[in-house]
């Protein structure tokens, strides 16, 4: 720990030494570089000393009248000099970052469903915004963004405690649907009761999604219902397409297929918990302008669809 200490004071120390010689170089005079570093006469040729003494090289020529640089204090002046010009670029360059919506700003979704909505959203923001360099990827499970190197993550439910941010954006409601063919070869459910003999697809968890609205699943029935499962929201919606029985969708995943008669709502009064809509971020992003302002575009615009499907 005391050389790590150490070695800090030491580098502050051969920055101080570099910027005071740099001030000589571009004032002409020891007095006047005093004067913009705000430090004494003595201080200021101190540290010119001290730099000479550790190159090894004398820099500037100087008596008590004039001063003048070296063949080896140009030198050191040149390269010196841009080097300090750079990092007042590099420093400038992110306080800008911090203040104002600039550079490049990497999202990645697990939003299949949402993705048509998503898009246009993204067109939007980066019109309001050009000087930042969106560039929107599609994931099929929720990316580490500390290793992708993504500033946002958007995606639905989200994942167990990772160290992350999460700032939630909008909630997606869900629904029981089924296919019209399905309906009429099975009958429309009027009651919570009427569900258990119905054919039932399940998504990852969903199950105690059921069990939640008081399906008696050991009920004895006239005809057994039969249960298809799956980790993929996609593969369940398809199920229900072609079908396969009733499945819980959230609005985004099924809109257009509701407003196009494709699915069918059923039981539409029974309360279902919606999807949360979430954003991931690393702490530290949420000092980024750019991630900041994306954000708050997000949540004034991100909206789940539109959509009043006649009820089956």
């Amino acid at each position: 720990m005391q050389r790590n200490a150490h070695s800090f004071l030491r580098m502050a120390d051969r920055y101080a030494e570099i910027l005071s010689f740099v001030k000589i170089a571009e004032s002409g005079s020891l007095s006047e570089a005093a004067r913009r570093l705000d430090l004494s006469l003595a201080a200021t040729s101190r540290r010119l000393s001290q730099l000479e003494s550790r190159l090894g090289v004398m820099l500037v020529r100087r008596n008590s009248r004039h001063m003048t640089l070296t063949q080896e204090g140009q030198i050191f002046y040149e390269k010196a000099g841009q080097a300090l010009s750079d990092i007042d670029q590099a420093e400038n360059v992110v306080m800008r970052n911090a203040t104002e919506a600039v550079g490049p700003l990497r999202v990645v979704t697990t939003l299949h469903s949402g993705r048509s909505r998503l898009a246009p959203l993204f067109q939007h923001y980066a019109t309001l915004h050009p000087e930042v360099a969106v560039h929107l990827e599609a994931a099929g499970q929720a990316a580490n963004i500390v290793e992708t190197g993504h500033d946002i993550a958007i995606c639905f439910d989200p994942p167990p405690d990772s160290g992350l941010i999460m700032k939630r954006l909008a909630d997606n409601p869900r629904m029981l649907c089924a296919s019209p063919e399905y309906l009429s070869r099975r009958g429309v459910p009027r009651t919570i009761e009427d569900l258990a003999s119905h054919d039932r697809i399940v998504i990852g968890g969903g199950q105690d999604m059921w069990r939640a609205i008081d399906v008696d699943m050991g009920r004895d029935n006239s005809r057994a219902s039969r249960v298809l499962s799956t980790n993929d929201g996609e593969l369940a919606r398809l199920w229900a397409l072609n079908g396969a029985g009733i499945v819980i969708k959230s609005l985004w995943a099924v809109s257009d297929d509701l407003e196009e008669g494709r699915l069918q709502t059923v039981l539409p009064a029974v309360p279902l918990p919606a999807s949360p809509i979430v954003a991931l971020y690393l702490p530290a992003q949420g000092d980024s302008a750019k991630v900041r302002s994306c954000l708050d575009f997000l949540a004034r615009h991100l909206k789940p669809a539109e959509a009043t499907p006649a009820a089956a």
